[in-house]
């Protein structure tokens, strides 16, 4: 039943009792059922089996903005630092800004990324607010009351969305309460607006190419030492410095310009 927590009260943890109920009813819009195996004593699994279309073009779509898509930032290289107990919510973010050209980085609770940013102070970091060892207010207290630490702009994330969560974010030190699941067109609204970034579409990008192509349209690779190297890069997943490598063959092998830019 929605809005119901069973148990003794006493044990009843913090929430408006949708859990079970709203997971049962999206689970029944999606053509499953929502099953559980429970032993008394022991505890209960809940699961459901559910086909859905891979979206291939997530990684494209997530990048349009007002102007287009977008392909990276004008100006130097900016540092971002993810904290999050869980593997899958930093890897969403991490793999989204990677593709844009942010250099990442990462940390499982406040403790771990407190002692990364006295090493290296990044430029944003995004946090989560509750983790284990150090939570995220605590990270943003320290942060707030820093010296060395007072450029970074600081982004509280949480699937806790009650007006009281997000107001004791921004009072503990964060610049900006940031929802999750992470919306990528908020994403990068703040991180313009705080970075005062100033973002290249795909339009001039093409339009920048137009003037670089030279007179032929034959496609001439490079060295097989090279094609193992981006080979390499790609097979990582390391796509900043595919980039990076294309970009230093176009300008020392003009007799390659067709293929580099066929890759970029």
């Amino acid at each position: 039943m929605p809005f119901e927590q069973v148990g003794d009260r006493q044990k009843q943890s913090e929430g408006t009792g949708l859990g079970l109920a709203i997971s049962q009813r999206i689970v029944k819009l999606m053509n499953s059922q929502l099953k559980v195996d429970s032993e008394v004593g022991k505890g209960s699994t809940f699961w459901f089996d559910l086909e859905v279309a891979e979206a291939k073009e997530w990684a494209t779509t997530s990048r349009n903005f007002h102007q287009g898509t977008i392909l990276g930032y004008q100006g130097k290289k900016r540092r971002v630092l993810v904290v999050d107990d869980r593997w899958e919510n930093r890897s969403v973010v991490i793999n989204f800004l990677e593709m844009l050209g942010f250099e990442m980085s990462e940390a499982e609770n406040g403790k771990e990324a407190w002692e990364k940013m006295m090493a290296s102070p990044p430029d944003v970091v995004i946090t989560d607010l509750m983790m284990p060892i150090m939570n995220g207010y605590e990270l943003l207290k320290r942060i707030h009351s820093s010296e060395s630490l007072k450029d970074v702009v600081a982004i509280a994330s949480s699937a806790s969305v009650f007006e009281r969560n997000q107001q004791d974010a921004i009072d503990t030190g964060a610049d900006v309460f940031l929802p999750k699941p992470i919306q990528t067109d908020q994403l990068l609204q703040i991180l313009q607006e705080y970075l005062n970034l100033e973002w290249v579409y795909e339009e001039e990008a093409e339009a920048n190419e137009i003037v670089q192509v030279i007179n032929t349209d034959a496609v001439i690779a490079p060295s097989q030492e090279v094609l193992q190297k981006l080979l390499t890069l790609v097979e990582d997943g390391d796509i900043q410095s595919v980039i990076e490598t294309v970009e230093e063959l176009q300008t020392s092998q003009a007799i390659s310009t067709a293929f580099t830019l066929e890759i970029l």
